[in-house]
This record gives C-alpha cells, structure tokens and sequence, in this order.
C-alpha cells in the first residue's frame, strides 16, 4: 500500500454565476442545490413547466386517487409529447463555438454591451438558438440580456450584440456562457456550456470632484489641484508589474516580458514627493439581514465608497502618493508608490469590498500611526462618528499632520456634538452626483 496520502478533489462548483464574498461561500455549502438551478434553467422551458401542470399533473393526480376519465389520454398525449419533443431536439442539438468579448469592469448602475462571436461547426444548421441562456440567480443585483438567432447555416458565423445591467456593487463570476436551442417543440433544450470563469468587477458609481481641499501639514504647504501637472522629480526602480492600459511602452521589461510570455513594465518611485492617506471606514448604520439591506445601495456604507472612487480619482490627477486604508472583514492597503494609471486598480479593491462588522478604529489606527512620518495630509472618510476618532485626529494633528474629516450620513444633517471640523455629507447626495467639491 503506497505511504501516500490521496487527496480528495474539489468539487468543481456549478457555473450558475455568484457574487464574491457571501454569497460565494453559500455556493460551496450548498453545492447541490445550485447544481439542480443549473439543471432546470439551462434545460427546461415554461413550456415545458405549462404542460406539466396542466396536462400531466391532473392526470397523475387521477390515477393516484382511483377515478377513471378520458382526460387519461390526454395526460398522456402530453407525455408522448414532451418525450418525442425531447429525443428530437437530441438528435438535432446544435454544435457551436461561442466567443464573447466583454468589459472587465463597470460602473454600478450602467448598461454595458457584450458582444457574442458564434460559429456553427456542424453539419446540420442550428435553429431556433440562444445565446446566454442561464439566468443569474438575483435579479435585483445583476441582468444579463439574451440574444437570439433564428437560423445559423453549417460553417457560418454570426456575431450578435448582447449586453447586462450592473445594479449592485461587487465582484461576478458569471454564469457560464451557455448556448443551447429548443427546437423542434420547444420542450426541452439541448446545447453547451463553456464553464471558463468570467468575472467581472462593477465598482462604486461616482462623479468627478471639481475641487478638492485638503489641509497639509507645515512640512509641505504645496498646493493641491487637481489640474496640477506631474513634477520633474527623481525616480527610482521599484519593481515589474503585469503591463495595463495607459503604460508607457518604453517602461516594458523585455526580459520578464519574454519570461512569463505576457508585457511587464517597470515601476519607478518618486523620491520626496508628499503622501495623501484616505482612511475609509465600512460599517453599515443597519444590519443587512433585514428588508432594509435591499436598499442598501442607498446606505451610507455605499456612499462612503462612491465617495472614496471619487477622492482616489481627484488625486490620481495630481503628483501625489497616496495611501488608500479601507476597513471590511479585514484591512485593504494600497499605495501608489509613484505610480501613472492607478485608478483602476484601486476601484477594482473598491467593488469587492464587503462592509466591517466591528469598529475598525483599532486596526486602522495603528496602521496609519506607522507611515505618519511620511504623511503630509489625512482624509477621514467615515459613517460613524465616536471619541475614539475624535483622539486619533488629536494625535495626528500633533504630528503636525493636516486632517481632513468627512462624516457620511444618511440625510447630510450634523449630529449634536459633533466637532466643528467634522464635513457631513448625505449618502443620497453623494450617490445622485450633487457633491462635487469637498
């Protein structure tokens, strides 16, 4: 018996489509279930369902409780139906190889288009076809449109327009792209799917700020622009990174390019150029268990991130490093390091994040204190506001640090108490693009 331990494989999940985070994890504890989803979306038709409950159902019924009528014949006239039907569309089920070209991220609440490649490489012609046939399983959070083609000849091809409607915030894996026809009855439909993984990021919706004002400490009283053109300044390598759009082609690595076979740029730091902290709190003002989270992207947890897209963008068109701390389930961290083209990166972290179920003061705080001596300006974006925030302001301030304070409500009113220097913003106004200047 061989010493080696054998490693039980993971169990491929099915590919109905899921939003990372929560409802990923409920996708690997109920496997089964969503494989069934998958069978009766991707195979059944509501013809198929209208015919059973009216046809074949009653006569099971009937014969189960003893009664004898001619409505027997046509329970099974419907049987014979679904099943010849069936064997039909088997025997006619189209070859197809599909492409689809698609954005990798969004904006949340826009509508953007798909495009789908479609080569019939069979020798019978294909009728009666759909492309993108499974559904994703909420529709409140994400649409996807069905494209169709009566007819496609053996050896053509077709490219059709498809698109979806991003309306919740997050990170997709979407469902496999599926193509299938119901032809001859339309009872049943046989087809393939393409399970490669598709994923796509919708981030924050946000509108662009026309000013921004935050406060620097007395090392540097440069002043900020969002119009201010890069400085002449010394850089210094940092590293490589996979090539993105907007890089300089003079900064591609030939030797790592040729190595992992894909573009690698070089990455230069800016040495003496002022950082810009934003310190990004997540706690929702409800639990998102109630009837409420439907509403959720009209929360201020949601708001404070469509507020934070629009604050990294402002900077992203200055000469300054930034420092991007945001608190969920744990801590994300980014820093610019002198980089050109980051906003990308930065609303990809931003779509994914999952808001924080404990006060993050204790995590951030000690992560902001660290980088303090290279820190000329702190931006607070908060929903809540408590005395803990209120020292950790006192201490940066007392690093001669400027502190920008920017508290997300759900009306824009100031609660009582509150400190002067404390900015309130309505989550509603923030998420309709009424605030563009902060």
């Amino acid at each position: 018996m061989s010493g080696r331990l054998r490693q039980r494989r993971p169990r491929r999940p099915p590919p109905v489509g899921y939003q990372h985070g929560r409802r990923a994890r409920m996708l690997r504890r109920f496997p089964t279930l969503h494989w069934v989803y998958y069978f009766l979306f991707s195979h059944t038709t509501l013809r198929f369902y209208l015919v059973m409950f009216a046809g074949i159902m009653p006569t099971v019924f009937l014969m189960t409780t003893g009664f004898d009528t001619p409505g027997f014949q046509t329970g099974f006239a419907c049987t014979t139906l679904i099943l010849a039907g069936t064997l039909a569309g088997l025997a006619t089920r189209p070859r197809l190889a599909v492409a689809c070209e698609m954005p990798a991220r969004v904006e949340c609440g826009s509508v953007f288009p798909i495009r789908y490649h479609v080569s019939n490489t069979g020798r019978r012609t294909a009728r009666d076809l759909t492309v993108e046939s499974l559904i994703y399983n909420d529709y409140l959070q994400f649409r996807l449109r069905r494209p169709t083609l009566q007819r496609l000849a053996p050896g053509a091809s077709e490219t059709l327009a498809g698109g979806g409607r991003a309306l919740a915030r997050g990170i997709y894996t979407l469902p496999g792209l599926r193509w299938d026809s119901a032809f001859p009855l339309g009872f049943w439909r046989w087809g393939g799917t393409d399970r490669s993984e598709r994923r796509l990021f919708i981030y924050p919706r946000y509108t662009r700020l026309d000013a921004l004002d935050l406060p620097l400490g007395p090392h540097r009283r440069n002043e900020l622009s969002a119009s201010a053109e890069p400085t002449r300044e010394a850089f210094e390598f940092a590293g490589c990174r996979e090539y993105r759009d907007g890089d300089a082609l003079r900064h591609v690595h030939p030797r790592s390019s040729a190595r992992i076979g894909a573009p690698v740029v070089k990455e230069f730091q800016a040495a003496g150029r002022s950082r810009t902290a934003f310190l990004v709190e997540t706690r929702p003002h409800q639990r998102l268990r109630n009837l409420r989270s439907l509403m959720r992207t009209r929360s201020p947890y949601e708001a404070a991130l469509s507020l934070s897209a629009a604050l990294v963008e402002a900077i992203s068109r200055s000469d300054r490093i930034l420092e991007l701390l945001i608190a969920g389930p744990e801590i994300h961290r980014f820093v610019s390091a002198g980089r050109v083209g980051y906003l990308e990166e930065v609303l990809d972290i931003l779509a994914g994040i999952e808001p924080a179920t404990a006060d993050p003061l204790e995590q951030l705080g000690p992560l902001l204190i660290e980088e303090i001596r290279s820190i000329e300006s702190v931006c607070l974006v908060l929903t809540r506001w408590h005395d803990g925030w209120d020292r950790l302001v006192q201490e940066l301030e007392a690093w001669n640090v400027g502190v920008k304070i920017l508290l997300v409500t759900p009306t824009g009113r100031r609660i009582p108490g509150l400190p002067a220097k404390v900015q309130c913003l309505g989550a509603r106004a923030i998420l309709n693009g009424e605030v563009t200047a902060v």
